[in-house]
């Protein structure tokens, strides 16, 4: 099944902030850094470096598993990062003798980054498509209402809308806001739920 997902914008400090709109292709994130080092010139190489790991991280660990995704930015080599940044800008940018600082934005290719995830075999759902601002979730309630109240309760607690797309014998499709996402996962995982993700499609069951 194809998920009901679209493209990103995002702008984060240090900590993410994703904001949806139609226009938007991309998935950006903005850190400030401060290296210093033997030279000018390596300070900044390092710095840039820093701050390429850390928008990564910082974006990609809302749509992928992020003890996986830990791991693979430990194994991956500046080269392998830098494929999958389309633009960078730097703004405030201060230079010494053996010191560099400055703000530095960027952008991850949505598909490149979701081609990287998945060669390596990191759980994601990185947005692909134009087709709306929420996600999809298939739901097994092996205990029937029993299971579909405690979902309800479960989202209602994290103040999140469920819209009810299709209900057939124990299975219920369900759509969410795509900003949710991240969290509503975490609660049902503590509730005791298990999931995975599908091209985007969030299965979830007992």
């Amino acid at each position: 099944m194809k998920s009901l997902l679209k493209y990103l914008c995002g702008l984060l400090v240090l900590t993410p902030l994703v904001v949806a709109d139609s226009f938007c292709a991309t998935l950006s994130g903005s850190i400030t850094v401060n290296q210093t080092s033997d030279t000018a010139a390596n300070a900044k190489v390092n710095a840039t470096n820093h701050a390429r790991r850390q928008i990564i991280f910082n974006v990609l660990s809302q749509y992928s598993d992020k003890s996986a995704l830990t791991s693979l930015l430990q194994n991956s080599s500046n080269d392998d990062l830098m494929n999958l940044i389309s633009s960078t800008a730097v703004s405030n940018e201060q230079i010494s003798s053996n010191a560099y600082s400055a703000n530095i934005s960027m952008n991850i290719d949505n598909l490149v980054a979701k081609k990287w995830l998945n060669s390596n075999n990191v759980q994601n759902w990185v947005p692909l498509g134009e087709t709306g601002e929420d996600f999809t979730v298939m739901i097994v309630v092996s205990n029937g209402i029993s299971d579909w109240a405690e979902l309800k309760r479960i989202a209602r607690a994290q103040n999140i809308d469920i819209k009810t797309q299709n209900m057939s014998g124990n299975q219920i499709v369900v759509k969410m806001p795509l900003n949710s996402r991240t969290r509503f996962t975490a609660a049902v995982r503590e509730a005791g739920w298990h999931y995975s993700d599908n091209n985007g499609v969030l299965n979830i069951w007992k």
